[in-house]
């Protein structure tokens, strides 16, 4: 039975507590680190040792330390848990800028100790159709592909509305949809940046995100993120050169993707025809020149993080998200800054 231990009970703390009740007979939370009295109150209710101080608590025999506080002390707790000799697994973003990752990436390798991030977007039902369409090779070679989380309250809740806290929504959901096009296009190095950083309603972080990379093989990824869109656009579109794909939302079951039959070529399925609608270029194509695909039907894979991470600490292998993942991750969140600031394409190799 594997012990863990949580650093920061608040939302995401008791999320993971949560997660571990799921798997009674691999892991036990049995302690718990807060400045707050009344949440350490609350974790000894549910039978969890409570720490104010946080040498005590890594102390304490513990096989896994999650940290989940706000994300300017995720390095600091990673680093000081991994020197106690802690398997270490903590929230996104993984820290604030690249230098900090750095550190991080030092002591896992000095100390030879499981670390990883809860990079659990990746198996995301929407994000794993995009995944296998894109694979299929339905769609044709991808040229354009976006990914849009929109809300409508207009505000960055709590924490994530203060900058020393590392506010802001390219850290807060940037991070889990730069991840996701980096595993779609694995092997395809990004080489350059465009971001558009906004406080529309939230005047000290950003609240309005543009990011766009392109890979070298021509492909252009975006990321759009808001905090305020009343009228939404799809949560993904895909531009192939024989198929375009649409999803509407997280659920993956509203959209859909057609495709051109092969015999179909431009201006062929449209010659002679006197309704052409606004053009010829525009014109549609007739309704037996496109076929309608079907969209993969996924499974829940609520708890596969979960069950990943218990399995690489039980047989000592190598955790599914990697350092060396992450540290792309911060590299683009770090150029999307600058580009943001000096209004500038940057030209990268990440």
């Amino acid at each position: 039975m594997l012990k863990a231990g949580i650093i920061g009970y608040g939302y995401m703390g008791h999320f993971h507590y949560d997660k571990m009740l799921g798997f009674p007979e691999k892991v036990k939370p049995v302690a718990v680190y807060d400045i707050a009295e009344e949440t350490r109150r609350e974790a000894e209710r549910k039978g969890m040792k409570i720490f104010d101080n946080i040498d005590d608590f890594l102390k304490e025999d513990m096989d896994l330390v999650v940290v989940a506080t706000p994300n300017q002390w995720h390095a600091k707790y990673a680093v000081a848990a991994m020197n106690a000799g802690k398997n270490v697994m903590i929230e996104k973003p993984a820290t604030m800028n690249v230098q900090e990752f750095e550190q991080i990436m030092e002591c896992e390798k000095r100390t030879k100790k499981l670390f990883t991030v809860h990079q659990q977007r990746r198996h995301d039902v929407d994000y794993r159709i995009v995944v296998d369409m894109i694979q299929s090779g339905e769609l044709g070679n991808v040229t354009t592909i976006e990914s849009r989380v929109f809300g409508e309250r207009g505000v960055c809740f709590g924490w994530r509305g203060d900058p020393e806290y590392g506010g802001g929504m390219l850290y807060d959901w940037g991070v889990h949809l730069i991840d996701q096009m980096l595993q779609l296009f694995k092997g395809q190095k990004v080489v350059r940046i465009q971001a558009r950083l906004e406080s529309v309603l939230t005047p000290a972080v950003d609240d309005y995100v543009e990011v766009v990379m392109e890979f070298d093989s021509g492909t252009y990824a975006k990321v759009y993120i808001s905090t305020f869109v009343l009228e939404k656009l799809p949560r993904w579109f895909v531009f192939g050169d024989r198929g375009t794909l649409m999803l509407e939302d997280f659920s993956g079951t509203k959209g859909g993707a057609r495709k051109i039959r092969q015999e179909v070529k431009g201006f062929d399925s449209v010659r002679g025809k006197k309704n052409l609608g606004p053009s010829r270029t525009m014109a549609p194509l007739a309704p037996e020149c496109i076929e309608i695909l079907e969209l993969p039907q996924e499974e829940d894979e609520s708890f596969v993080y979960w069950e990943n991470l218990l399995d690489a600490l039980e047989n000592k292998k190598e955790p599914e998200v990697k350092s060396k993942e992450i540290l792309r991750v911060m590299q683009i969140v770090d150029a999307a800054f600058e580009a943001s600031k000096e209004k500038q394409v940057l030209e990268v190799n990440i």
